[in-house]
Formats: structure tokens, sequence, C-alpha cells
């Protein structure tokens, strides 16, 4: 979707005072043009002119609104705003940053490893205590490879992609499976000797209907997260192995807010129908409009299931709880969480360590692990998500596929190994 918030196009057209009681303008300067102003969670946004000066419009409310900025040779900034007056001021100079980003780089903490020139890391995995980093060279879908990498990304081997294959992704199945996902087919990443190849294709549209909402396996059950209406509603429920009986155990029913999103939408339809005639059309759709508010202000619960070492834990996010289960039901554990409603600009996803079977998520721009028996959570590292393609936690280290632009304006991707505290 094109950058167009509510808009910009306003003061230009001079609806200011049309619009004024309705919305709250925010305006500033950040001593430098091109700086690109993002709602996050969205794809609204407006930059800076010659001057550094931006303005933008939104509307007015009680609620949080996070506001990034990113330049070229600046640290991305995040700003927090509530919408409720006529007029914020937001003043301020970005942090300058550095460019210099070797071919490999290597600290105490990090270890960073650059794609090579003219190709681009778009997406990875770890399966079998390896690193699997998909690219694709240029913007061509037709020459791709995989390289494979031990834990701290030192190179073993190099899968190249036939070229009949155009992918989008490489994903950890509920089978616990390192699988290639193309266009129309999906291919097994499998061991044979000392190296990696692809193998067993089978058609994407079969694949996808099999494994279809299943959230993962153990011994006796299959497990699996149905969502409803947008997602504002979702079932947790298994079948039996041997019964094959279906059992319900979980639902988060959040349709207030699926019609609160319908309410608003509706509200904006009506705002532009009484827009005078001869106004130019500059607000977005109401269809556009519903897109934003389900990202910014009425996100789905994203309730959670997961399991290590035979114990279920369901992170109730609807209620503000962590349950905690064997797999006959019984509850072991229950404690309260804040972090849904409490902290700035969480992220909506929790990261499993798999190796230790420890669980993270990411406020703002930090990483925070979860304690599950408490709900308390404590910030571990830095993750910008919003210059991140994929994040993955394995035995104890942050793993990162990301883009920086470089002094001439270019991305580059490379991928980076944080030890976590």
């Amino acid at each position: 979707m094109k950058k167009l918030l509510l808009t910009i196009t306003l003061i230009f057209c001079g609806m200011m005072s049309f619009a004024q009681n309705d919305y709250s303008v925010i305006k500033g300067n950040v001593a430098e043009k091109n700086v690109n102003i993002t709602i996050i969670n969205t794809s609204f946004g407006v930059s800076s002119d010659d001057n550094g000066d931006f303005i933008m419009m939104l509307p007015k409310m009680e609620n949080k609104v996070g506001l990034l900025f990113t330049c070229i040779g600046y640290e991305d900034t995040l700003v927090s705003v509530i919408p409720n007056r006529d007029t914020i001021n937001i003043n301020f100079k970005l942090k300058e940053t550095s460019y210099m980003l070797d071919a490999v780089g290597i600290n105490a903490d990090k270890i960073i490893m650059k794609s090579e020139p003219n190709y681009v890391m778009f997406d990875f995995e770890i399966y079998d205590d390896k690193v699997f980093i998909l690219q694709r060279k240029d913007n061509t879908l037709k020459e791709c490879r995989i390289l494979v990498q031990d834990l701290w990304l030192d190179p073993i081997d190099t899968i190249n992609v036939p070229k009949h294959i155009e992918p989008e992704k490489i994903i950890i199945d509920c089978t616990e499976s390192c699988q290639l996902i193309g266009i129309d087919s999906v291919y097994q990443i499998v061991k044979v000797n000392s190296s990696y190849e692809l193998m067993f294709p089978t058609e994407k549209e079969r694949y996808n209907k099999v494994l279809n909402n299943i959230i993962f396996f153990t011994d006796k059950y299959i497990y699996f997260n149905e969502l409803q209406m947008d997602g504002y509603y979702s079932e947790f429920f298994r079948i039996g192995k041997e019964s094959k009986e279906k059992e319900m155990i979980f639902v988060c029913d959040d349709m207030k807010s699926y019609r609160d999103v319908k309410k608003e939408k509706q509200w904006h339809k009506n705002y532009l129908d009484q827009l005078p005639k001869t106004f130019p059309r500059a607000f977005p759709s109401p269809e556009q409009w519903e897109v934003f508010i389900k990202a910014a202000w009425y996100h789905t619960k994203d309730n959670h299931l997961d399991i290590f070492d035979n114990t279920l834990y369901y992170f109730d996010h609807h209620n503000g709880k962590i349950l905690t289960y064997d797999e006959d039901m019984n509850l072991l554990n229950e404690c309260e969480i804040t972090y849904p409603t409490e902290e700035d600009f969480w992220q909506h996803k929790i990261y499993k360590d798999k190796a230790f079977g420890r669980f993270y998520t990411i406020f703002g721009t930090t990483l925070n692990e979860i304690d599950v028996t408490t709900g308390k959570t404590s910030s571990v590292t830095n993750a910008n998500q919003w210059m991140t393609e994929k994040i993955i936690i394995y035995k104890g280290s942050l793993y990162a596929v990301n883009k920086k632009r470089n002094a001439m304006g270019m991305f580059e991707s490379y991928i980076e190994r944080i030890g976590i505290k």
C-alpha cells in the first residue's frame, strides 16, 4: 500500500480548518530532509521536506501512536504520541550512525555476515543446528541459492536453487521439517551424506491443505489454531491420534474489537460522505482506513499456544494471563501478564528458543524475555523489528536478517547473531 497518511494533503488542500475538531496535527522539524516518518505496524507515513519540516494529521484519540523516524545515515528513532490535542509539536535531531559494515564482523557479543555484492538475503531458518539463508541475485527470483552456515555463521554448504523454482520463503513446518516454499511447489531440505539437497516436491496447494492450521504434534495429539473473523475470534483445539476425536481447549473471543473496527470504518465513510463535493479526495478510502486502525488501534490479541518438554504454555493476551498445563490439561501454573496492555508498541509475537524452552517478545525496539512462572518481562537486547526481515532465537542467541542503507542510499542485507544475556 502506498504511503498516504490521513493527511498531509489536507494541509496543502486548505482543509485544516474543516478538520480541526476531529484531527490532531502532528508537526515538527528533524533537521534533515527526506526523513521517513511512519506509523509503526502500518505502511502509512510522510517525509520531511528540504528544511527538515514535516506535518501529518491523525484522528483525535486517547490511544498511543508510535512514529518511526528513519533516514540514510541516522539511527532509527521511535517517538510515542497521543493524538488528543489540536496540535502536537515534535522537534529533535536524529543521531548519526556509521555505515561501516565489513563482510564478516565479530566481537564478544555479536557476529555479522554481510551478503555478497548483487545478492540479497530475504529469509532464513535454523534447522539441524545449521543456519539456512535464502538469497536472490539482484531483484530476480530466477537466480536464488541457500547458504548453509553453522551457528557461528561460518560456511558449510550452498544449495543452488533450480531456475524453475521461484522461492518465496523458507520455513520449519509443524512436522519439524525444513521446507523451501515456492510459488506453486514446496521442497524439503534433506541432508544427503555431507551436503543438503532439495527433495520431495509437493504441490503447494495440497501441502497447505494438509497442514492447514496445525501448530504442532505430540505423541498423543495434533494441535490446531483456527482463526475466524479476521483473527478476532480464534479456537485452539486438538485431535487425538488414536481416538480421532476433536477436543476444544481454548477460545479467544475479541468480537468487541471486531465490531469497533466496523464502527470506525462506518464513521470514516460517513465523514467522507459529508465533505463538500469540491474537496479533493485526499483521504484514504474506508477500506484503507480499516487496514490502518486494525494495525494501529484494534490489533488482534494474538493468543499463543506452545509446548516445551511435554508442557503446554498458553499465552492468553485477551485475559492477561499465562496458563501452564500438562497434556492431560491439569493446570500447573497461572500468572498475570501486563505487556499486552501496558507496554509501548508490543509487537504481537511470541518467540521461543526451541533449544532452551525460553520465551521472548518485543516492545518497541527491545527484545524482552518472558518469565512464564511469574509473567514478568526483562529486557535482553535491542531488536529493531522494522528494519528486520526475520528474527529467530536459538540456543541463547538472536539471529536476524536485516537490511541497511549504505552511503549510496542502496540497501545492503546481512545476517547477525547476537548473544542474549
